[in-house]
């Protein structure tokens, strides 16, 4: 019924027709049951069906336009879909190169596609034959050059062997030798094969040889300590020395415990630890209470400087010992911080009640009471504050302050299937820290390194946009350097290039520097185009801060002294002109030039020598000094700057005038053209 009226509406819309002529129409089609109900939806609607367009008005004209009726209107497949579908379908099939035509009769658009899939078959196979055969040749190469390799190895590894050998030969002739070394090594061998032991101090010797050989040991000693060149050199003397029981320098850790000691001794006989004052121990010429004395006054330095922080269990064994050494809470903050977070990383919270270290919870209980302080003596800094920030502990401790504190349940740690869930402050942590990665990828895109600027509670002149990533880089950094980071987040960062330990990546660059410019003694501020070189400056500035503080590690001394490094503020860049004059030697020596290549404090005091030199300004001293040396054809102005050979002809090459006999005469090209 539907389907006859709406034939009979789209008729009506073409201009009009009867109701009798639809029925007449389709009489055949229509049976009485089905034009009852027909004709009284007709009647019932007569005044809208019968209505001729013209006399229908304008708005319900629009309205029919705007909501035309469609019925059984279906939809066309979409082609493109359906050809998708398609190779989608066939492309699981197509695992080899299969030419044939699959019909016998095709046609001509078959056909066509058949001619291109040989075509597009043949090419392929074309390639792969080609492949292969570059493949072959590749390998077959790399067969050749690793048995080549293999050989040079081998040959390598033999003229090792034979230098080695002829090496040792050579110190086993030199122990030989006979020499005031040898033969005074020879009595102090021949000493402990007969008392079994070493000769005791200079002052303890009974006899005149003895002090001797005491004597002797002593400057071993201090030369290997300064790692002087006339010990250095000659490593199986050092070897030969040790083989008879001399021990070098006693290791911080051997000297520090037997100080304790002798501390403990003094308790167990006086029933306290309370040494007398220092003049009063001078007084009693008592050496031993003297050390001791001074011992317990740089322990006592330490503590208050918080250079013993590192070492917490010295600490702790003074305290025990029953001496009055105490900590400040900025002194504790980075050891406890770091507590906190192993604390986290192994319980996946921050209550305390699962920990047995007692001193922890005192340093806990006290941070939450700063927390809670908005003002007074006893809150914490705005550093503090971003310090907790940027280790992701806020969160953390400010749920604490809000409940009282107990032992977490095991329904808020494992789920009723016991299966342990993840805790909350676990996946915000790490949340915190990918945002901070991200920012850090973000900064090194946009400015092309990793150097963030120094905030400004430190003397920046930023803006403190990037504070927030400075802190947070340098609390992975010492993450880092306490273990407490993990590899997953070490490697992350290692990838963006990341150094983590800041003091060794610039003593190797110092170490370099000082390898092209010939000097490390660096001026406080130096105006150059090399940034690298503005940084040095700054870091040996830095180094020498820390020393006059007391604050410099001994390796690190001891890394720096043997560079060259002055760590006296007096000295901070300064030289005296006989301390450049070796500098420069030395730099002649390794390099066969006397001007360096790249800029520093001794490129420009070679430039002043030659052009005072070449004017004559130079006092008879200093001259005598240059002509001793045989450098003064190498400080010529054509030699320095233009590169041409040395004039020595005014010097004969004699032993003490002009060029040694032994030296040859240095060829133009090992000269260096500045």
């Amino acid at each position: 019924n539907i389907s006859h009226f709406a034939l009979f509406q789209q008729r009506q819309q073409r201009g009009g027709a009867s109701i009798l002529s639809i029925f007449t129409g389709n009489a055949n089609a229509l049976s009485l049951s089905s034009i009852a109900p027909l004709a009284l939806f007709c009647i019932i609607n007569c005044e809208i069906v019968m209505k001729p367009r013209s006399a229908m008005p304008k708005d319900e004209l629009e309205r029919d336009e705007e909501d035309p009726t469609e019925v059984f209107r279906p939809e066309e497949p979409d082609a493109e879909e359906c050809k998708v579908k398609c190779l989608r379908h066939f492309s699981h099939l197509i695992d080899d190169f299969d030419m044939g035509d699959r019909i016998s009769d095709p046609s001509q658009k078959v056909r066509i596609a058949y001619i291109g899939q040989k075509a597009a078959a043949e090419a392929a196979i074309t390639v792969m034959e080609e492949e292969a055969d570059v493949r072959d040749g590749l390998e077959e190469e790399i067969r050749q050059l690793e048995a080549r390799l293999e050989g040079k190895i081998k040959k390598e590894n033999d003229a090792l062997e034979d230098y080695r050998r002829a090496t040792n030969e050579v110190m086993c002739l030199e122990m030989a030798e006979p020499s005031r070394w040898n033969a005074t090594f020879l009595k102090l061998k021949w000493y402990v094969m007969k008392k079994d032991k070493l000769p005791p101090v200079p002052a303890a010797c009974t006899t005149e040889d003895d002090r001797k050989l005491s004597i002797w040991v002593e400057e071993m000693k201090s030369l290997v300590y300064s790692k002087s060149e006339r010990i250095v050199n000659y490593p199986h003397r050092i070897e030969a020395l040790e083989s008879i029981g001399i021990e070098w320098i006693e290791s911080s850790e051997e000297s520090w415990n037997k100080m304790y000691a002798r501390l403990a001794a003094y308790k167990r006989k006086h029933k306290t630890v309370r040494l007398p004052p220092f003049m009063q121990c001078r007084r009693s010429k008592d050496k031993d209470l003297i050390a001791l004395r001074q011992w317990v006054d740089s322990q006592e330095v330490d503590v208050k400087s918080g250079a013993i922080a590192k070492r917490r269990d010295r600490l702790k064994k003074l305290q025990d010992l029953g001496l009055p050494f105490e900590l400040t809470w900025e002194q504790n903050w980075d050891h406890y911080i770091e507590e906190l977070l192993r604390f986290r990383s192994k319980y996946g919270h921050l209550d305390l009640a699962w920990s047995a270290n007692s001193d922890l919870e005192i340093f806990m209980d006290g941070l939450l009471k700063r927390l809670k302080r908005r003002t007074g003596e006893y809150k914490l800094t705005k550093e503090e504050m971003d310090d907790l920030c940027s280790k992701g502990l806020m969160n953390d401790l400010k749920k604490l302050t809000s409940r009282p504190v107990g032992r977490p349940s095991v329904a808020d740690n494992q789920s009723s299937h016991g299966m342990k869930l993840i805790p909350l402050e676990r996946v915000k942590e790490v949340n915190v820290w990918v945002a901070m990665l991200d920012q850090l990828r973000a900064y090194q895109a946009d400015h092309g390194t990793l150097k963030l600027p120094p905030p400004r509670r430190l003397g920046g002149r930023g803006t403190g946009e990037y504070d927030r990533l400075h802190d947070w880089v340098e609390a992975q950094r010492r993450s880092y350097k306490a273990k407490t980071l993990d590899e997953s987040r070490v490697n992350e960062l290692r990838k963006l290039g990341l150094e983590f330990d800041l003091w060794e990546s610039m003593f190797a660059k110092l170490k370099k520097y000082k390898r092209e410019a010939g000097t490390a003694r660096l001026p406080k501020k130096y105006t150059s185009n090399d940034s690298e070189l503005v940084d040095l400056c700054l870091f040996v500035t830095n180094q020498i801060k820390l020393y006059r503080k007391d604050q410099l590690d001994p390796d690190k001394k001891k890394k720096l002294r043997k560079l060259g490094v002055r760590l006296m503020k007096n000295h901070m860049g300064k030289a005296t002109w006989e301390e450049r004059f070796d500098e420069m030697m030395d730099f002649y020596h390794l390099n066969k030039t006397c001007l360096p290549k790249r800029d520093g404090p001794l490129r420009q005091w070679v430039i002043e020598l030659v052009d005072l030199l070449h004017n004559g300004y130079v006092s008879q001293r200093r001259q005598q000094l240059i002509d001793e040396s045989n450098i003064a054809p190498f400080l010529q102005r054509d030699v320095i700057f233009n590169g041409a050979t040395p004039c020595t002809k005014k010097r004969k090459a004699t032993p003490g005038n002009g060029l040694p006999s032994d030296v040859k005469k240095p060829k133009e090209e090992e000269i260096c053209v500045v």
